[in-house]
């Protein structure tokens, strides 16, 4: 009894130290797994392509970090870029931080998509979710994230992006290293100007640094002949089924282009950014992740992607370097094709490489078990892979590039290297 006596005064001290209410967070996991996978239901309605696809992911998912990691007076976004978020406010009695942070997602989310009324009609299903809660919590954190918001719209809006979609077009070189528009579509090439987008944690792309690709040469004893020869060769080897369904798995072409006969049509597909986030969404689950884990690692990979689409994209159009489809027909057979559709962009390096790089990098270090099983490609009518890890992933993800015909080996390896690169520096300033 002497031991309880001396303890209620320590209770009654605490209880008066602080004495702003603790509520139950409304919004758990699966809500914030809800939000990305509407996301990637939108993103393939609005046909966005990889890049922008990074932009449109990244985004929402900062913004709800930036806003449940208030909870603790963190600022993500300030860690990237000091002093942009200057909105903390320190009357947290009211505010359900889960309520905020899904608010915030759906705010900026609808900044980034074509399909606006398909946000709204996410918002409202959203809203029904918090009639049980007690209102005025529902306004003081939607009024919370709202002042948060408006800071983070500021900084989006300075990221370059509508220059870098309005810029002068890419003029096509005349030289025989040079890129040129590939079959079947020969389609214009894909945002040229994307390199010149704000990065979020890397810096300016030209001090990153990446791995020297072979001279071009046309010499059949060249290191670069050898290589668009390996291309070639893979694609008539007995082992080529195994390799196709590989390519398939990861080909993640968000508008597949199909001619049979006399009809053409598209489909829309996850893009390779979209896949990832999947992948980001089963590793959460397998690991029993709270909904802080679960915001976190959102972030986390889709800043990676974004920052790896931008250093990618930079190198692609310095180095402008031509498709193996282009150099095999010009060099090696004029009748040859690639299992997979050849994007309409530079050859090196391999943007699905440097996106699973990164968001490899990221999800190894968040998670101890990365052992999974990937369905993301399911409802396009494929079979679920399986990996003991989730660097296999990124490194199958990678060679499908060279097995699909559209990368040399050189471009995907390098690609995967610069990936994991940029997913530590991830860490290093945002796994605090």
């Amino acid at each position: 009894m002497k031991y309880l006596i001396l303890l209620v005064p320590v209770l009654l001290f605490l209880s008066c130290k602080n004495d702003k209410k603790i509520y139950a967070e409304h919004f758990k996991a699966e809500d914030i797994h809800f939000l990305n996978r509407k996301m990637l239901e939108i993103s393939m309605e609005d046909v966005f392509n990889p890049p922008v696809a990074s932009r449109v992911f990244c985004y929402p998912n900062l913004a709800a970090f930036e806003v449940f990691s208030h909870k603790k007076t963190i600022s993500p976004i300030n860690t990237l870029y000091p002093n942009t978020i200057k909105t903390i406010i320190s009357d947290t009695a009211n505010i359900d931080y889960s309520i905020a942070a899904v608010h915030a997602y759906l705010k900026i989310g609808k900044l980034m998509v074509f399909s606006e009324h398909l946000m709204d009609s996410l918002h409202q299903e959203i809203d029904t979710r918090t009639k049980t809660v007690e209102q005025k919590i529902v306004l003081q954190s939607k009024e919370y994230a709202d002042k948060v918001c408006q800071e983070i719209i500021a900084f989006i809006n300075n990221d370059q992006y509508e220059k870098v979609k309005s810029d002068d077009f890419y003029t096509l070189k005349n030289t025989d290293s040079s890129w040129v528009l590939t079959p079947p579509t020969y389609t214009q090439p894909l945002e040229p100007n994307w390199k010149n987008l704000r990065t979020l944690a890397i810096g300016k792309v030209d001090t990153l640094g990446y791995i020297d690709k072979p001279n071009f040469s046309k010499d059949k004893n060249s290191e670069f002949y050898k290589a668009a020869l390996a291309v070639y060769t893979q694609s008539k080897t007995s082992d080529k089924v195994a390799m196709h369904t590989i390519a398939l798995h990861w080909d993640c072409n968000p508008n597949e282009y199909n001619n049979k006969g006399h009809n053409t049509y598209f489909v829309h597909k996850i893009s390779p950014p979209g896949h990832w986030v999947n992948i980001t969404k089963i590793l959460c689950q397998n690991n029993n992740a709270n909904l802080e884990k679960c915001i976190k690692s959102y972030a986390l990979v889709t800043t990676s992607i974004f920052d790896a689409m931008i250093a990618c994209w930079h190198i692609k159009y310095k180095e402008e370097l031509l498709r193996p489809v282009s150099y095999i027909n010009r060099y090696i057979d004029p009748t040859w094709q690639p299992f997979i559709e050849t994007p309409p962009f530079p050859e090196y390096t391999s943007g699905h490489s440097s996106v699973s790089g990164a968001s490899a990098q990221v999800l190894s270090s968040l998670f101890n078990n990365t052992k999974f099983t990937d369905d993301t490609e399911v409802e396009f009518g494929l079979p679920k892979r399986s990996f003991d890890n989730v660097n296999l992933a990124a490194e199958e993800a990678s060679i499908s590039r060279f097995y699909g015909g559209i990368h040399y080996k050189f471009g995907v390896d390098n690609g995967l290297a610069q990936g994991r690169k940029i997913g530590n520096i991830i860490l290093n300033k945002l796994n605090q």
